[in-house]
């Protein structure tokens, strides 16, 4: 399958996807110099070239009729989160975590499904100690 990166997510989460993932593709909007390009024409351009789905944090291209239908009538699956309420390398590292924890339930659901579908993925907590438990070593 073929996952188009829209500008608004991080690039730097594409190589674990594809490290992870290397039976398919991840492919930038720098990549395929398609920066700046109103969302119907994305949407339509991406499908043309053969993607399968768009990875974004834009909702508005569910809620905004014009986009949704682009989304319908290509055929293009949508999959999206929420910015992470993080900067630097924890908001990379979450990104990351997110789209490589729910991608194999992904996969396995656009090679079934007919249709435009969307796919919400949940950010993972941020808190270290939601992350993590510290316990100091004793003899």
């Amino acid at each position: 399958m073929r996952f188009f990166l829209d500008e608004n997510e991080t690039p730097t989460i594409l190589d674990p996807l594809r490290g992870v993932f290397y039976d398919h593709e991840f492919r930038s909007a720098d990549q395929e110099l398609l920066r700046g390009t109103l969302d119907p024409e994305l949407i339509r351009e991406i499908s043309s070239r053969g993607f399968d789905a768009i990875m974004t944090q834009d909702r508005n291209q569910l809620s905004n009729r014009e986009e949704r239908a682009a989304l319908i009538e290509t055929g293009l699956h949508w999959i999206g989160h929420h910015q992470p309420d993080a900067v630097g390398v924890l908001y990379i590292v979450n990104s990351a975590a997110a789209y490589l924890s729910a991608m194999p339930h992904i996969i396995k659901e656009i090679s079934t499904a007919s249709g435009a579908h969307s796919f919400h993925i949940r950010n993972l907590p941020l808190q270290a100690e939601q992350r993590v438990k510290k316990n100091l070593l004793k003899l």
